[in-house]
């Protein structure tokens, strides 16, 4: 850690404008990378370190120009690029693989990097599941879908089961005591410790090779904490907050996002309907929103809801002891499916 300490210091020192005293005002705030520099508002810089907001932007102008000349693709869409580069660039975007079939296809080829997933639904639909697998698949090899990183998992229902997680890589072919210690966990026991533990994670993230984070889940500590309408509009300024945070890791690191969401029940509307939390907040800053649903038993269906260049699709699949299996429309249509 002392290591790393000292490393961030050389890193930032070399953002032009930077001097001892503002060094350590912006370790002091918790901007710990250049990155983390790069994809701050002048204003929020400004704020948080104490210095003035001149001297902010000048410092993030620099410090953008430094993630624009790396490796990472999500720092080079920060500048003005020619049509033909910056589509280079998208399409390189890389992927982690689901572990299912049928809905990497219907995510256009799994789980986006640079980018948030949103998966909502009631109680049982397999959201928590999906995030056990996913630690295990953003493990794999680039060459079987993963992307040979580690996760970070951010727990807020106390749903995490390292078991689950070693079944799951135990049949991916991982080791599980190596597949477990790869996946980083944290608890946050409110909103207030949720906002903080993503706005703190740029140092965990670039020194542990983290590829994919989890918030499971993103708004249920705010429908607790932020009750009646005389509070709606707090509520949904920090939550949206939140999710640029986790666009700007995202974008940072080119790792993925990917965070559930409950529902809640619409009796004004006729028939049995249930919408995500959060509104046209979560709906609007999420990339990818995709709405899962119990059928039968241990069947589930996963629908793309909401993607940038992709069309509504559903797919199938089960929950087993050793994970999420596809499964046929068919297989869907029957019930139960066995291991």
């Amino acid at each position: 850690m002392k290591r790393f300490w000292r490393w961030c210091r050389l890193e930032l020192r070399e953002i032009k404008g930077v001097g001892p005293e503002t060094l350590r005002k912006l370790l002091e705030a918790g901007y710990s990378t250049v990155e983390s520099v790069a994809f701050a508002s002048p204003q929020d810089l400004a704020s948080d370190a104490g210095i003035g907001e001149a001297t902010a932007r000048k410092i993030v102008e620099q410090a953008r120009r430094m993630v624009a000349g790396g490796e990472g693709k999500g720092g080079k869409l920060v500048q003005i690029l020619p049509g033909r580069e910056a589509r280079r660039i998208l399409q390189s975007i890389e992927r982690v693989t689901t572990g299912l079939t049928g809905l990497d296809s219907v995510l256009g080829g799994g789980v986006e990097t640079c980018a948030i997933t949103e998966f909502y639904g009631p109680a049982r639909a397999g959201k928590t599941q999906l995030c056990h697998q996913l630690c295990v698949t953003v493990q794999l090899p680039k060459e079987k879908g993963g992307l040979e990183g580690r996760a970070l998992y951010i727990d807020t229902e106390r749903t995490v089961r390292y078991d689950a997680i070693a079944r799951i890589a135990e049949r991916f072919g991982l080791n599980p005591e190596e597949a477990c210690d790869n996946v980083f966990y944290t608890y946050a026991v409110n909103s207030e410790a949720l906002r903080e533990t993503i706005r703190g994670l740029d140092e965990v993230v670039k020194q542990n090779m983290v590829r994919l984070v989890v918030v499971d889940c993103l708004t249920g500590h705010f429908r607790a904490e932020y009750t009646g309408r005389e509070t709606l509009a707090l509520r949904q300024q920090l939550i949206n907050r939140m999710i640029h945070d986790l666009l700007r890791l995202a974008l940072s690191y080119d790792l993925a996002v990917v965070v559930t969401n409950q529902v809640h029940a619409q009796p004004d509307v006729w028939g049995k309907s249930e919408a995500p939390t959060g509104g046209h907040v979560v709906a609007h800053g999420v990339t990818y929103r995709v709405g899962l649903s119990i059928k039968k038993h241990n069947v589930r269906v996963a629908s793309l809801v909401d993607a940038p260049a992709l069309p509504p699709s559903p797919a199938f699949f089960a929950i087993t002891d050793r994970g999420l299996v596809d499964v046929s429309e068919d297989e869907a249509a029957k019930g139960k499916v066995e291991e």
